[in-house]
């Protein structure tokens, strides 16, 4: 048989080779912020004890808000020289003490309120905001089976065109890909109001078809 392509798809070898791709949008159910504190001081003990205050501070913020311990967790704990150059010359001012903190945040409609708390209590570092299904396996089935429908139709589509006989079921299915990354996310700098949009799910496959 003479070997053919279609966009990517196939005719070699006495097989059948197709791409299906879906795709599904869904509401997240769960944010995750990225914040905490960087504190300076001469004296290295100085700047981690008024980081642990503030730390303190913000954690207890976040539990009046009904996010729990479990939910509060240490990302990044750094203690580093504070410099700054002059001419080319390094002078030191100090220590500087980081430490972030991931906060999930459930229902994703306190995200701006779980902000802001923690802003008035101290952190200094917001760095990350993102959106995720806490299950995303119900969505992502649905992508996978539009994606199964989108690779059958292509393959019914080269065999009518080239005027062969599709066999009723595909010799091979392979799963290439899974979700997709969260979109970016835009908030507003006074009562932040986050804005989360639609996380979209994505599934890719390869199936081929065995000619007689």
């Amino acid at each position: 048989m003479t070997n053919m392509t279609f966009n990517d798809q196939c005719v070699c070898d006495h097989t059948i080779t197709v791409f299906g791709a879906g795709e599904v949008s869904a509401a997240p159910d769960r944010a995750v912020v990225v914040t905490g504190v960087t504190t300076t001081s001469e004296q290295v003990a100085e700047a981690q004890e008024e980081n642990a205050a503030l730390i303190s501070s913000i954690v207890s913020s976040l539990h009046s808000l009904g996010i729990p311990s479990e939910n509060i967790q240490t990302t990044d704990y750094r203690i580093e020289e504070n410099i700054r150059y002059e001419n080319n010359v390094k002078i030191f001012l100090g220590y500087k003490v980081t430490h972030l903190l991931k906060v999930y945040v459930e229902p994703v409609s306190r995200t701006g309120a779980a902000i802001d708390a923690a802003v008035a209590s101290g952190a200094n570092v917001v760095s990350d905001i993102r959106f995720e299904l806490k299950d995303p396996t119900i969505a992502y089935q649905k992508a996978l089976a539009i994606a199964i429908k989108d690779a059958k139709e292509k393959a019914k589509t080269i065999a009518h065109t080239i005027n062969i006989v599709l066999p009723h079921s595909p010799h091979q299915i392979v799963e290439l890909s899974s979700l997709s990354p969260s979109p970016r996310m835009f908030s507003d700098v006074q009562a932040t109001q986050i804005q989360t949009g639609q996380l979209v799910i994505t599934a890719q496959l390869k199936m081929s078809y065995l000619l007689k």
